[in-house]
């Protein structure tokens, strides 16, 4: 599975959130690999993290009825030898750190804000 594009796990987030993982590793040069585990998640807005129906209804024309959020867990220039240790160690990672984040119930309010709040200040938006 050298030249992957495989699903790995799956976390129930709450909220009808699920957390999907998936490796991605790719063949890097000679017999090197770059070690790649793709997060993403599908958050489907709501009106609670915003202060009322105008924002809310200003988030939903912005970002549409959901986000997506990607985290990329990655290791480049891998000995062929060693992905599957590489491999493992960001799937450790991923639980000590990333899902921890993921699990807290505050978490899609806050990540709806964020995204929200960066797309107002996106040069594009002007």
């Amino acid at each position: 599975m050298m030249n992957s594009e495989q699903a790995m796990r799956e976390y129930e987030l709450g909220g009808g959130i699920t957390a999907r993982l998936r490796d991605v590793t790719r063949h890097y040069f000679g017999g090197y690999f770059h070690v790649r585990i793709e997060v993403s998640a599908e958050i489907p807005l709501s009106a609670t993290p915003f202060s009322g129906p105008e924002e809310y209804q200003a988030a939903l024309r912005l970002l549409g009825g959901q986000i997506h959020f990607r985290r990329i867990l990655e290791k480049m220039a891998v000995p062929e030898g060693d992905v599957t240790a590489v491999r493992q160690g960001l799937l450790e990672a991923f639980d000590a750190n990333v899902l921890p984040y993921l699990s807290r119930p505050d978490f899609p309010g806050r990540f709806m804000r964020s995204e929200y709040v960066k797309r107002l200040k996106s040069p594009a938006r002007r």
